[in-house]
């Protein structure tokens, strides 16, 4: 009869010396190469010749300009302004959604409203607000511009990337996106890393842009 045992041994493999500074080097060199790429993975630009162009509510003021320029010169027939409602400030400024505001900010520089559409996303929508803001022009334009199957959508720098394949989800096969990137100017892309506002920004689009691919399921195939 065997012996009652408590401990054993047993052999096991392990990194020599060299075998760790290998390792070192390959994760630095993988670090370095996420750091040199990230950015520009998560803000690709993929334009395509449409005449109706969705501009997101996150969207800050210096750019717009810009965007009106955009508009005019690619000769653009119309402009769908979209975003989320905000959880508070409505009673002070009357302003419901970031649509809403950027709709007003394009009126102020002079953009002609009769070729522009404010849609938000509908009120009760707590989560997966990029999903349902396209769902939301999908139905506008479905209501009234059957005829559109190619837009293009403007976001700013590494929330693109995301944006263009919730779109994609949301429009399905019937209608093309492209996306218009505007570039983030209060951080260098080539040196995100170095600034919090820089850090937190990517860190998070990593995370966002995972889960999106990884884990989120539009609720038209649930």
């Amino acid at each position: 009869m065997s012996r009652f045992k408590i401990v054993n041994k047993r052999e096991r493999w392990g990194l020599t010396g060299w075998g760790c500074l290998l390792l070192f080097v390959l994760i630095a060199i993988g670090g370095w190469i996420f750091v040199r790429n990230i950015v520009p993975f998560l803000s690709k630009e993929k334009t395509i010749d449409a005449r109706v162009m969705v501009l997101e509510g996150y969207i800050p003021d210096f750019a717009l300009p810009g965007i009106i320029k955009i508009f005019n010169e690619k000769n653009y027939e119309f402009l769908i302004a979209t975003g989320t409602t905000y959880d508070q400030g409505f009673y002070l400024s009357g302003v419901a959604s970031s649509a809403d505001l950027i709709g007003n900010s394009l009126k102020n520089l002079g953009f002609d409203t009769t070729r522009m559409a404010i849609v938000p996303a509908p009120a009760n929508v707590l989560r997966d607000r990029t999903y349902h803001t396209g769902i939301a022009v999908k139905t506008y334009l479905e209501k009234y511009h059957p005829e559109v199957k190619k837009i293009n959508l403007i976001s700013l720098g590494v929330h693109a990337r995301r944006s263009h394949y919730l779109y994609k989800l949301a429009f399905g096969d019937q209608t093309e996106v492209g996306n218009i990137v505007i570039p983030e100017r209060i951080y260098d892309k080539s040196s995100w890393y170095k600034t919090s506002l820089g850090f937190r920004n990517v860190i998070n689009e990593v995370v966002g842009y995972f889960y999106v691919r990884c884990f989120f399921i539009p609720e038209k195939k649930k």
